[in-house]
């Protein structure tokens, strides 16, 4: 579902002269109302291409045909069991859209194979996956953005006591 929030409505957090002190945040119940069981995925703006992406590896562009007279609305359609894993704005045809499974498996692809639908139409196939695996990460990168990078993290269950558990690499996205 999708609700439509005034910017206006947004806290914002004070401005600093370093990093932003996130206590200063503000819960996001306090500015929206959510159902059982819903959670936050992401803020867009309504005036643009979203793309979404769920766990069962579906994908959605979304055009901007938004309802005028309500709030809140369907996106998509999921199956039983099924929630979003992310959301993104792919209004540029040559936006990378990308998976990230739980076994590692990572797929992109340009937003441009994937055409745009009204939020009443359904997904199209994104990502194969395995019966054990799911998505873990959604999300939309710009063409030849240099400083996009994947982080990948591993651990181990029979690390001897005292040695290093896992691994953290990070590699630039070009190389995928």
């Amino acid at each position: 579902r999708m609700i439509r929030i005034s910017v206006l409505d947004l806290p914002a957090l004070p401005s600093t002269a370093g990093l932003p002190n996130l206590a200063g945040g503000v819960p996001v119940k306090e500015f929206m109302t959510l159902g059982k069981g819903e959670k936050l995925v992401g803020l867009v703006p309504l005036n643009a291409v979203v793309a979404i992406g769920p766990r069962n590896g579906v994908v959605k562009r979304v055009n901007p045909d938004y309802p005028l007279n309500r709030d809140d609305w369907e996106a998509i359609t999921l199956k039983p069991k099924d929630e979003v894993i992310g959301v993104s704005v792919a209004a540029d045809e040559s936006d990378e859209l990308v998976f990230i499974t739980r076994s590692a498996q990572l797929l992109h692809f340009p937003a441009s194979t994937v055409r745009a639908q009204g939020r009443t139409a359904g997904g199209v196939a994104g990502i194969k996956l395995a019966a054990d695996d799911a998505v873990i990460f959604f999300g939309a990168v710009a063409a030849e953005d240099p400083d996009a990078v994947v982080v990948t993290v591993s651990t181990t269950t029979e690390a001897l006591p005292g040695t290093p558990g896992g691994s953290v690499k990070v590699t630039p996205f070009a190389e995928y």
